[in-house]
Parts: structure tokens; sequence; C-alpha cells
């Protein structure tokens, strides 16, 4: 049942965001709340308009910028719609969070930025639960305290379902998007970039499919996966990561597919008690192993792709205890395949 629903709601905040997510200004809607930067809107501020708008409604945003003296809270299905993500920023230098939804939605968001600024620590938007879909859409600027390991551009947690589609998560000071607790968002398309740590991490028992998504020159790893997270990978392109392009850790599971890892460290990690299925993977050009097995990894390795990497195609310590099956190893710089059980 639980898939079941997940399913019809991706469908239906699909079909939201279709009907009001436009990409040129021309497209808005013609129905809805209409708030201007400049104060010219049927409300003066961004927080009247929401405060104010009744449930379902449809706010938008004209181009500008609109600058918050506190972190947004909401709770009561909307549709939020700006000009483009280039055109429509909602900002705030506040402590916790730009914005912040906890209802049971739906809640769409289309075609705007939201951004940090300053040196408080926040997370850029957070989903505390519901039904959420956002499309075009930038989530930049999360400070990280010293004290703090998470924070990120796009952070869903409890049992949050939903879709992130074609948005960007760059420069938060930790991770892009975060994936937590039980939430098990669908991520397809999107571009996390130059942010401190990864791109993408699930930690605790998130899920979801990532799909087709960008996760290029982060300062640790592309897509991360910690504690019980069990996500299902396909077809994403991470590359130029310092660390890996997809790593393992800790209890972790779910199947990489058809991805693409390229120019990393290591294009996929499998560390501690992790067992992942990697099937049809392509890791070329990674500094010291396509896909590199340490501690007591585990999983299957079949039909991938490991070439024209510096050290090995694939590395399996002594400790580590994956199958590896029909794998395409040749031209590494050191040894096609060094499994050190052997």
């Amino acid at each position: 049942m639980k898939r079941v629903y997940l399913l019809l709601m991706c469908l239906l905040v699909g079909a939201m965001l279709s009907a009001c997510g436009p990409s040129q200004e021309e497209a808005l809607p013609q129905e809805g709340i209409r708030v201007e930067a400049d104060g010219s809107g049927d409300y003066s501020t961004l927080e009247e308009a929401l405060e104010e708008a009744p449930e379902e409604a449809i706010v938008i945003l004209g181009p500008g910028t609109y600058h918050l003296e506190r972190g947004l809270d909401l709770s009561k299905p909307l549709r939020l719609v700006g000009a483009g993500m280039d055109r429509t920023e909602i900002v705030s230098e506040a402590e916790g969070y730009v914005l912040r939804f906890s209802g049971d939605g739906p809640f769409a968001v289309a075609d705007i930025t939201f951004r940090h600024e300053g040196g408080m620590a926040a997370d850029v938007v957070v989903v505390q639960g519901g039904g959420v879909a956002f499309a075009r859409c930038r989530f930049t600027g999360a400070v990280r305290a010293e004290t703090e390991e998470v924070r990120a551009g796009l952070r869903f947690q409890g049992s949050t379902a939903g879709v992130m589609q074609d948005c960007v998560a760059e420069g938060n000071d930790s991770f892009g998007v975060v994936v937590e607790g039980q939430a098990q968002p669908v991520l397809e398309g999107n571009l996390c970039r130059e942010n401190t740590r990864s791109g993408i991490l699930y930690s605790d028992s998130g899920a979801g499919v990532a799909r087709q998504n960008e996760c290029t020159d982060n300062g640790y790893h592309g897509i991360s996966v910690n504690d019980q997270a069990e996500p299902t990978l396909e077809e994403n392109v991470c590359a130029d990561n310092e660390q890996t392009g997809i790593v393992y850790f800790e209890s972790t599971g779910g199947v990489a597919r058809g991805n693409e890892c390229t120019g990393n460290g290591v294009g996929i990690g499998v560390g501690e008690h992790a067992a992942p299925t990697l099937e049809e993977n392509v890791c070329t050009g990674n500094g010291q192993a396509g896909i590199g097995y340490l501690g007591s990894g585990g999983g299957v390795a079949r039909r991938n792709e490991c070439s024209g990497n510096g050290g090995y195609g694939i590395y399996v310590a002594e400790t580590a205890g994956p199958d590896l099956a029909d794998n395409d190893c040749h031209d590494n710089g050191k040894e096609d395949i060094q499994d050190l059980r052997l």
C-alpha cells in the first residue's frame, strides 16, 4: 500500500507542476494570488500573501528578489510559482531555514531560487512530511555550524514523498540534497554541484529513486549512502568529485544501475557492512579505482565497465565479500581486478 501511495502522490504532484510550473513569465497562471517584489501585487509582502492564502491556492511571484526577515513556516497545501529560477528569488539571513514545510501537502513549487545569505547556520528548504514537488528550482547557501554534521540545500525528512525535478542544488556548506528519516522522494534530472560535502546524501532509512542527476565537483562525494539507507540510483552522472562518485557506508544497500562515474578518486566505493547491488555502471578515468570494496563491504557487482582508472578496475580488500560477475575491466593503470581474497 505504501508503494501505491507513493506512486499516486508522485503522479499527483507531477500533474500539478505541469499545470502551474511555467518556465517563461508570459506562461504564468492567470488565476491566483499575485505578489510582486516591489509590493504592488495583491499583497504588499510575500509573508502576508502566504498567511492569507486559502488552502490549495496558487501564489504567483513575479520577477525580483523577495527578502525575508525570518524563515517561512508553511503547513497548508499551496502552489508557489515564480518567473524562473534566474528571475524570482526568495532570500533570508535567518537561522534555521529559508522555508520549512510541515503539512500533509500537496505542496508544489516551481521556477524559484531559494537562497540563504550570511553566516547563521541554516538549511535552505526543509520538508518534514507530506507530498511535495519541486520543479526548476535552485537551492543555495546552506551554512553548517562547526558542531553540526548536516545542512542542506533541500532536506527531505520524516516520511516525505514526492518529486524534485530539473532543479539545482549548489554552493551549500554541507550537502546539496539530503534524504533522511523514512523519506522516499524521486530525484530526477537535477544538478547537484560544488557543495562542500556531497551532492546527494541518503541517511537513516532514506530511500526512493535518484535518476539522471548530475553530481559534480563536490568536496567529498557525488552521492553518499549512509546508515541503513537503500535507494535506487539509476543513470546518474557523478564526475570530478574529490573522493568518490557514489559511496556506500555502514549497513546500506539498494541498487546502483547504469550510472557513469568518472574523474573521481574512486568511481564507486563500498565500505563497512554495506551490500549494494552494482549493475551496468561505467566507471572510467578515476584516480584510484573504478569500484573499490573495503572493510566488510559486500553485495554484487555485475556487468560493470571499469576502464582507464589510475589504479585498479575493481579493488577488493581481503576482508570484503562481494560477488563479482561478468565485469569488463581493461586498460587500468595497475591491475584490472585486484582481489586480495584470492
